[in-house]
């Protein structure tokens, strides 16, 4: 019984990476997952992300381990106001990606790229709030990466807009 106790716990060695190189990856699956897709696989993967569905999208190699970590792709939109369809979810995410190309134009090494840490979970939010407004509705879409025992889930999160609201 203690070889089954410790091989578990061999498994979970800590694997840090870079925020930059985080941010690099939660852009480029988001341009693959729905830029580089056809119309049809983009709305497709859409829909499994709007019902809830944690897709499958890939993994990362830990050096000089060669563990596999499996990356996911998750939603979470509840937040969001008004009609969650493709349309509108294209909308903001086109937005956040135009806003992530902006900060690697601004600053090609991201050295000021800002996050918020989640200590618990050493989860992270790239503090990169992106808002856009539909039929009167302000949503602020943003990403978040979130560790797992068992993966790395790249989320994005419509967040309370009311935050981000000027006041008058």
């Amino acid at each position: 019984m203690t070889d089954q106790q410790t091989e578990p716990q061999a498994q979970q060695q800590a694997i840090n990476i870079d925020a930059r190189k985080l941010f690099n990856l939660g852009a480029n699956l988001l341009v693959a997952g729905f830029k580089n897709q056809s119309p049809e696989n983009a709305k497709k993967l859409f829909k499994e992300l709007k019902q809830g569905v944690s897709v499958k999208s890939g993994e990362l190699t830990g050096e000089p381990s060669g563990v596999k970590i499996p990356i996911r792709l998750e939603l979470d939109r509840s937040e969001y106001k008004g009609q969650f369809n493709f349309p509108n979810f294209e909308l903001s995410l086109n937005a956040m990606l135009q806003k992530f190309q902006t900060e690697v134009r601004k600053d090609k090494e991201l050295k000021d790229l800002r996050t918020l840490t989640n200590e618990a979970t050493g989860g992270i939010v790239f503090n990169l709030p992106t808002g856009v407004e539909i039929q009167g509705n302000l949503n602020v879409l943003m990403l978040s990466m979130e560790p797992s025992a068992d993966s790395l889930a790249v989320r994005l999160i419509f967040v309370d807009s009311t935050q981000f609201q000027q006041q008058v």
